[in-house]
């Protein structure tokens, strides 16, 4: 558990800072938000790849070793990153190789979170300290560069984040092959629908998957459109300063984060289903707010509450598809919903950067919103599950 915690803290640590970081990377190429938001392309197509592959590499070569294999990939992508900055192209390609590899851990992560005793508490735990590496990475790529530090060296922290995974895999994971059968959660499950197909084929079938799937994609795509775009936002709408700004975007995932370590027991009480609903009504009106209302304070705030209301939805996304989806079709099941829902991180963001281009950088308050009212819709979607499990 150890290991996973601290590869989901680089997974935040690396995002969390990219919006800090967009600014400084946009003047130092020159180039428009649009032609930045390539970044965040370069990030999908890594996760289009994880999609494909990792259920597959985890059954090759055991889940031990896949976890290994994609860190080491992980390590690649970084040390790409922190060694230069005159190729906007080649940190691209860094981009695309942490995305894959990231997805690829997540997935993994995923599948053995929803394996455990109380996999609603742990998984909510495990993404809560995702949210922590969202909200110190800002704060800290801001204090570098504000120093006259360039910005790419901010990524020698995730090369040494990058080893102690490594080594933390390395010895938690190592002789891991598959996961071990969670009788209580499983074993009344159906798996008539998976015994004649091959795993994958059966995931691509499954309409509980792809439901749980899109609904993660626009979760995750509102969630980085915040944590992506709120600084250049704070500093050109709200006129506010580059740390003042970061600030904004750390509290942001400190909320997140501080939700998804304390509401799962609120979860449990409502009932996952209700409680989606419930948090997606209150973070609409607070994202409605921090938009039509023009003061800094009030942007700021709003937008770490939207943070604490939305914090539970990816966990929810989890737990439930563990108790829709057959065991048998986990590696595969997961893997694919944390890869379509890692896409909206670099789709919406992109869609973001080019409406700003075009007609500026206001546009992300309303995007949200958008956002945040497909989530309710897909989610009404999503199969019902028995209150019985939902405990």
């Amino acid at each position: 558990m150890a290991s996973s915690f601290v590869t989901l803290f680089l997974a935040g640590w690396n995002g969390g800072a990219t919006g800090a970081l967009l600014p400084y990377i946009e003047k130092n190429f020159n180039i428009t938000y649009a032609k930045v938001s390539i970044l965040f392309v370069s990030t999908f197509l890594g996760y289009v790849v994880a999609a494909a592959t990792a259920g597959t590499l985890a059954r090759k070569v055991g889940f031990g070793h896949a976890m290994l294999i994609s860190t080491m990939v992980e390590l690649i992508g970084n040390v790409i990153n922190s060694s230069q900055q005159r190729n906007f192209g080649l940190m691209c390609f860094g981009y695309f190789v942490v995305g894959s590899a990231f997805s690829t851990q997540l997935g993994l992560c995923n599948t053995y979170f929803a394996n455990l005793k109380n996999p609603l508490m742990w998984t909510g735990v495990l993404h809560g300290i995702y949210g922590l590496g969202g909200f110190a990475s800002p704060l800290v790529a801001t204090a570098m560069v504000s120093r006259g530090i360039p910005y790419h060296l901010f990524y020698t922290t995730n090369v040494a984040m990058t080893l102690v995974v490594f080594v933390l895999a390395f010895i938690a994971f190592r002789n891991l092959h598959t996961l071990p059968h969670a009788a209580s959660l499983h074993e009344s499950q159906p798996t008539e629908t998976t015994t004649s197909l091959n795993a994958f084929t059966a995931t691509l079938r499954s309409r509980a998957v792809w439901t749980l799937a899109i609904f993660l994609m626009l979760y995750v795509g509102a969630e980085e459109s915040i944590g992506g775009w709120i600084v250049s936002y704070i500093v050109e709408v709200r006129n506010g300063t580059p740390e003042g700004a970061s600030w904004v975007a750390s509290c942001f995932y400190l909320g997140v984060a501080l939700g998804r370590i304390f509401l799962p027991p609120l979860n449990i009480l409502m009932g996952e289903r209700l409680a989606v609903f419930i948090y997606l009504v209150f973070a609409i009106g607070l994202e409605c707010l921090a938009w039509l209302i023009p003061v800094f304070a009030s942007t700021a705030v709003c937008t770490a509450l939207v943070g604490v209301a939305i914090s539970t939805f990816y966990t929810a996304a989890i737990t439930t598809g563990g108790k829709l989806v057959p065991r048998n079709m986990h590696a595969d099941a997961f893997s694919l919903m944390s890869s379509v829902g890692q896409s909206g991180s670099a789709f919406w963001p992109l869609i973001v950067g080019i409406m700003s281009t075009k007609k500026g950088i206001w546009v992300v308050e309303p995007t949200v919103v958008a956002l945040l009212g497909a989530q309710g819709v897909c989610w009404l979607l999503v199969p019902r599950v028995g209150k019985r499990r939902e405990e």
